[in-house]
């Protein structure tokens, strides 16, 4: 990944954004299927199957609640 260029992550896929530069990394993410499963780790080199999960996040807990209808 370089400056200004844009990745797609699949579905269900576990990924991490670390910044390998000096100057700060600015990221925009853009959800396009809520709700959303957010892991947490206590250090850059926990895997991924050690990681805690955080769901629902506070701004999924409405979209769990109501029915979900895949438009796809």
């Amino acid at each position: 990944v370089f400056a200004n260029s844009t990745l797609h992550i699949p579905i269900n896929d576990a990924h991490q954004v670390k910044n390998t530069g000096h100057e700060d990394l600015q990221v925009l993410v853009i959800i396009s299927r809520p709700p959303i499963k957010v892991f947490t780790y206590d250090d850059w080199f926990m895997p991924h199957t050690a990681a805690r999960l955080k769901f629902p996040y506070y701004w999924d807990e409405q979209c769990v609640q109501e029915s979900q209808k895949d438009e796809l």
